[in-house]
């Protein structure tokens, strides 16, 4: 959208636009306010009725929840509002209009079934503790790579169809490819390996990997995302070293740029960056 402002960066004194969702609207009586929420946040509206076009009015207040609109006016600063800020609109449109029966409450205070919220993906995805989980998600990603191709490793896309399985001890799912069996990879195993010894050494991959196999918790192996690293000449103690350094960057990312997402998923206090050497077992001490 040309010209518009993020509702983070929207600063007094300024005219702008902004667009997102509406999260909720506030009528009281003479006043009213619509909450709009963006990407980087929310931002206050401010409807003056005696003072302003009745359709301007009507547009912004008659909207359902959850719709998407863009609303163009002045930034003015407002302690009481929930940034500190609020917009008076001169003009607001409605870009796509929601019903106004949801299946399930974005905001969270009404609590809906696992199986609402997964036939109801994209408004429960709205919640915040859900995109925090997505925020840090995207982090540990970012921080693996980063260390990994500090630790001159090259990332590799490996095949997911593929004709036999890769590892012993895992059922696998059976697709039909153009009318020959094959299988959703449970592992890039063997293709790394391959590419290992192929003379690039130390390689990496962040990528899915199905297994089939039943289970009763809300965490299970059936599609995962798994980070591997393969590395020729590398002994047990240098892929541990690897791991290691994985991991803990990982958590130091997660702690210097998720502190609100931990807040929302109520992590903050009890989140720690794991400091000193990891603990090493040998096999024996380990079956033990």
């Amino acid at each position: 959208m040309e010209n518009r402002t993020y509702t983070a960066d929207a600063e007094p004194g300024e005219s702008v636009t902004v667009a997102g969702w509406v999260h909720e609207i506030r009528d009281l009586g003479g006043i009213a306010f619509l909450i709009l929420r963006d990407t980087t946040g929310k931002i206050q509206i401010k409807f003056e009725k005696d003072e302003m076009d009745d359709d301007l009015v009507e547009t912004g207040l008659n909207v359902a929840r959850e719709s998407v609109i863009s609303a163009t006016g002045a930034v003015e600063e407002e302690p009481r509002a929930p940034t500190g800020v609020e917009i008076t609109p001169d003009a607001v449109e409605v870009v796509a209009e929601a019903d106004t029966e949801l299946p399930l409450d974005p905001s969270g205070k009404v609590d809906a079934e696992l199986s609402t919220r997964l036939d109801n993906r994209t408004l429960d995805l709205r919640k915040e503790e859900v995109q925090a989980i997505f925020a840090i998600r995207a982090e540990i990603q970012h921080a693996a790579r980063e260390q990994f191709r500090e630790l001159d490793c090259t990332e590799i896309n490996t095949p997911k169809i593929v004709a036999t399985g890769t590892e012993g001890g895992t059922e696998l799912f059976p697709i039909t490819y153009f009318g020959e069996e094959a299988f959703m990879n449970q592992s890039p195993q063997l293709f790394k390996q391959l590419i290992a010894g192929s003379n690039v050494e130390r390689v990496f991959e962040i990528g899915p990997i199905f297994r089939a196999e039943e289970h009763n918790t809300p965490r299970h192996l059936n599609e995962a995302t798994s980070i591997d690293f393969e590395g020729a000449f590398c002994d047990q103690h240098e892929a541990m070293d690897v791991a290691e350094a994985v991991v803990t960057a990982a958590y130091e990312a997660v702690n210097e740029n998720c502190a609100e997402e931990l807040d929302a998923l109520g992590l903050a206090e009890e989140f720690e960056v794991p400091t000193g050497e990891f603990p090493r077992l040998s096999y024996e001490e380990a079956i033990e």
